[in-house]
């Protein structure tokens, strides 16, 4: 069966009158109730509630937009902006399902091709271009990356190509444990008729994204923490590089850290390009994040990765988007290599990660001296 219909006979039940506690109050909710619905969410139901349709979510979202909105919440600017997007995104997902006839039904259907038989028995997680089913193939634990729209084949071809490049490239090397595992690519078609290009990825178990991290310390990292995870990076960036590849999305939610063994993953292969090449498109929940030569639709280089690589690092410190705002205990020599890195001109810009890798273990040695497994634990 090479289909995927989302108004099938679901196989999972479940109460959801625990989960909705807040639905009968959205109007009385005060801000950090809803931005912890926005946050905790894994579906729109999660975050709208009961719906009998379209109009009905249009109401709902304005309610909502009334307690998160920005401007309703002027001490809080930053984090009403962040949770307002995540709204707008919810919103959409929201209509889609409705068009489908999906909203608030339990996940919990099978796909079969060929040999493969694919068990989906959870909650999809919500991603801008695809909806990440978890399921089962034969005892392994794996994504069904489904794409909400036709139009976005290419991008979801993008990330399909780039990670069977560097899996053959990379097979049997250690730095393969820093890219996900592609197991097949195929057409759904769902309950509308649209077809679908959905990537199987094998799941990473064990792994939170730096999203997630910096939600739970935003105050920042000790910077020998935010070392690994910046070293990780390099190194993954390196080795996609020399194949010829630029991410073109290293954001927050795009990379994974594996505490319990230090390793990183870099996710999300769907804005990938040849060097050289322009980036198809920016997320635009995360704009602010992105090179001037993304958004000025000039060609992207490897210094377009490690631009925003070292975003995320300022991130996980507690910088911000800013490397001044960086707390006193950040070395002056990191903070001064990653200035480096965020140069707006992309040719003043470092451009190797391999040598941005050398250089920045020369300064954590300078710093920390030798260096040593530390345990990283999360409040």
């Amino acid at each position: 069966m090479n289909k995927l219909s989302l108004d099938l006979v679901f196989n999972l039940h479940y109460s959801i009158s625990v989960i909705y506690t807040l639905t009968a109050k959205r109007m009385t909710a005060s801000f950090n109730e809803l931005n912890q619905v926005l946050r905790r969410a894994t579906r729109a139901f999660e975050v709208f509630g009961p719906l009998d349709g379209a109009a009905a979510l249009r109401r709902r979202f304005r309610e909502l937009v009334r307690v998160i909105h920005p401007d309703h919440n002027l001490a809080r600017v930053a984090e009403a902006t962040a949770a307002f997007q995540a709204l707008q995104r919810w919103l959409r997902a929201a209509e889609q399902e409705l068009a489908c006839g999906s909203y608030g039904q339990p996940a919990g259907f099978v796909v079969e091709r060929g040999s493969r038989r694919y068990v989906v028995d959870g909650e999809p997680v919500q991603g801008e271009l695809a909806e990440l089913f978890p399921a089962s193939l034969d005892g392994a634990r794996v994504l069904l990356k489904v794409a909400r729209h036709e139009r976005d084949f290419d991008l979801m071809q993008a990330e399909a190509t780039a990670l069977r490049r560097l899996a053959r490239a990379l097979d049997g090397q250690p730095v393969r444990a820093h890219f996900p595992t592609l197991i097949e690519q195929f057409q759904l078609t769902d309950g509308s008729g649209a077809r679908r290009t959905t990537n199987v990825l094998l799941e990473e178990g064990g792994t939170l994204t730096l999203e997630t991290v910096v939600h739970a310390q935003p105050g920042g990292l000790h910077p020998a923490d935010a070392a690994w995870i910046f070293n990780r990076m390099l190194a993954a960036l390196a080795v996609a590089h020399d194949q010829g590849l630029v991410h073109g999305a290293v954001l927050l939610p795009h990379v994974l850290i594996r505490p319990a063994d230090h390793n990183a993953v870099l996710i999300d292969w769907c804005y990938s390009v040849e060097c050289g090449a322009t980036i198809r498109s920016a997320s635009p929940a995360w704009r602010g994040e992105y090179p001037p030569e993304v958004l000025g639709r000039q060609p992207a280089s490897p210094a377009t990765d490690i631009f925003m690589a070292a975003r995320c690092v300022v991130r996980l410190l507690g910088g911000g988007d800013d490397v001044a705002n960086l707390p006193a205990s950040v070395p002056p020599a990191m903070r001064r290599l990653l200035q480096a890195c965020l140069l707006p001109a992309p040719a003043r810009r470092p451009n190797d990660a391999w040598q941005l890798f050398d250089d920045f273990n020369t300064i954590l040695h300078a710093c920390y001296g030798p260096p040593v497994f530390r345990p990283f634990v999360l409040p």
